[in-house]
């Protein structure tokens, strides 16, 4: 196997006295962490996976939205909705070896690792299809999610829930709610935080983040 790289020893001090210069101010990290979530702002991306998780190309296989935030009885709840849209859709269909997938993510751009909160378990789109045809369904489904950030994730899978409508005989994805307990929310922030503080220590940036920025300086040329 490979050896494990060892510092010099003189290269240590000067390596601590560079991350603890930059650290971040208690005010930055307190405006980053944003505790009432004012400054919130996100986006929720769905989308239709063929069974070897490749999107389907076609109409009706991918939507995103903005994500606006509630906080009720302990939850916090991430909420998008989308128009009914005639070519801009997320459809569930009854196609075998389909599946939903969805990704939620905070502040602009794109999904990056140091920005997502959560993703969606993939479910059978014929799972899916079943539970919306029986009786007192309402047109609704629920899902689960992963909160990568938080401790045992496994173990603290959130709540999904989708809101559909059909229009000529096609069912549409209307909302998608994410609902996470609030311990689970703030220890998710702590985690991003700590991320974003090391990054700023380093001058260092998410690598998606950046490719992303590069992309769209290509396009602006």
């Amino acid at each position: 196997g490979s050896r494990a790289q060892i510092w010099p020893a003189q290269c240590i001090p000067q390596s601590r006295g560079r991350l603890l210069g930059q650290m971040a101010k208690p005010e930055e990290l307190k405006k980053f962490l944003d505790e009432n979530n004012e400054n919130f702002n996100g986006t929720c991306a769905l989308q239709i996976l063929d069974q070897d998780g490749y999107v389907k190309k076609t109409k009706g296989s991918s939507i995103e939205a903005p994500v606006h935030i509630s906080m009720q009885n302990g939850i916090v709840t991430l909420t998008a909705e989308f128009p009914a849209d005639p070519l801009f859709y997320l459809a569930v269909g009854n196609d075998e070896g389909h599946y939903l997938f969805g990704q939620w993510w905070i502040g602009p751009g794109g999904w990056a690792s140091t920005s997502q909160i959560c993703s969606m378990i993939p479910e059978e789109v014929q799972r899916i299809h079943a539970a919306l045809q029986k009786d007192g369904s309402g047109g609704s489904f629920g899902t689960e999610a992963i909160v990568p950030f938080v401790q045992r994730p496994e173990s603290q899978r959130v709540k999904v829930r989708f809101a559909t409508t059909e229009q000529r005989f096609v069912t549409k994805v209307m909302s998608a709610s994410v609902e996470i307990p609030e311990a689970s929310w703030k220890e998710f922030k702590q985690y991003r935080s700590k991320l974003w503080q090391q990054m700023k220590a380093w001058g260092g940036k998410d690598e998606n983040e950046k490719k992303k920025k590069d992309e769209d300086k290509d396009k602006a040329k």
